[in-house]
Parts: C-alpha cells; sequence; structure tokens
C-alpha cells in the first residue's frame, strides 16, 4: 500500500482501526469527469453497504462557484455509483481525533507485529474475562503466567475485532489505567 500524505495516512488508520470495516481498497478508481490523476482514496465493504471515499484537497474545500472545477465532487458527495455511497471527507475532521488516531496507530503497528503470537485461548479467555471491566493493568496481572507485552497484545486484537470496546481511546494517550469491557 502507498499512501500520499498524513491525512491519508490517518484515514487508512481510522479505516483498519474499525471493526465495521470488513475490507479497502486504496484508490480503486478514477472519479468520473474529474481530472484525469483524481481517484477516489479508498473503497471500503462495511456489513450496510459499500463506500467511495475522498479525501477533500485544500483547493476541494470550500467550492466557491458552480463553474468551479471541483464542483464534480461536491455534485457526487452522498449520492451512488456502482452501488456504493459516494462520502467526500474533510480532513479537518480527522485532526479532531488525533488522539484516538494516535492510539490506533500504536495498537495497529502492534498488532502488525506481534499478532501472530497471541494464543487462540488466551484471546478467547480475555474476552470471557471482560465480562467485568477490567483495566489493561488489572488484565495483565490476571494472566501473569502470559507475557505482558502478549496480553496487551491480546487485548488490542479484541478492540480490533469489535470484541471489546475502551471508551478512553479516544480521549487519552493509550495506557495500563485504560478501561476494557465487553461491546
Amino acid at each position: 500500500m502507498t499512501l500520499f500524505g498524513r491525512n491519508a495516512l490517518d484515514l487508512w488508520t481510522t479505516l483498519e482501526g474499525s471493526s465495521q470495516v470488513l475490507s479497502f481498497c486504496e484508490r480503486p478508481m478514477k472519479i468520473p469527469g474529474a481530472s484525469r490523476h483524481r481517484c477516489f482514496d479508498f473503497w471500503t465493504r462495511r456489513a450496510d453497504g459499500e463506500e467511495l471515499l475522498v479525501l477533500l484537497r485544500e483547493s476541494e474545500r470550500n467550492v466557491a462557484n458552480s463553474k468551479s472545477k471541483h464542483k464534480i465532487l461536491a455534485d457526487l458527495d452522498g449520492t451512488t455509483l456502482d452501488g456504493a455511497l459516494v462520502r467526500c471527507l474533510d480532513p479537518e475532521y480527522m485532526a479532531d481525533h488525533a488522539i484516538a488516531l494516535a492510539n490506533w496507530g500504536s495498537m495497529i503497528r502492534d498488532l502488525s507485529a506481534f499478532e501472530r503470537f497471541v494464543p487462540q485461548t488466551l484471546s478467547k479467555d480475555l474476552a470471557t474475562s471482560i465480562a467485568q471491566p477490567k483495566s489493561i493493568r488489572q488484565l495483565q496481572e490476571e494472566f501473569a503466567l502470559h507475557d505482558s507485552t502478549t496480553i496487551r497484545i491480546g487485548i488490542y486484537l479484541l478492540l480490533h475485532r469489535g470484541q471489546a470496546v475502551c471508551k478512553q481511546i479516544a480521549t487519552h494517550r493509550l495506557g495500563p489505567e485504560h478501561i476494557i469491557e465487553a461491546p
């Protein structure tokens, strides 16, 4: 995968971190009627349907008049193309979620490197244990027979799969006091 710029990386992190996104593809097709080099940034598939996502560039954010070459994007936003809902996204929205993006970025990097070391039985035991909300530290203490990093990665795996939630991910830098609970 090749991403161009921080905004594309942030959108990818958002998609990768969402348990609602079943699959996605970067730059799946050119935007009909737009300049020859302008593509949709991502195609996503969710349980409720498909989306084609466009990250608006600075010049596209505020279409001042109907003669603008960017009117094509404004006209496409909210429509359906080849069965997929077209959504034009303002990168400023993602900047408002910097803490969540940083947390998910960290979790995704750890999952990429270490997910394969988390035993299935440990994942199941962690999922059962969070029937009562617990902090990451409490879970690491409860499962002290395992390496604390493996426990942490197992927790991230549950969050990534949507089998657990952590309300503080969006508001506080990820740490051992974050509370993990069943969805």
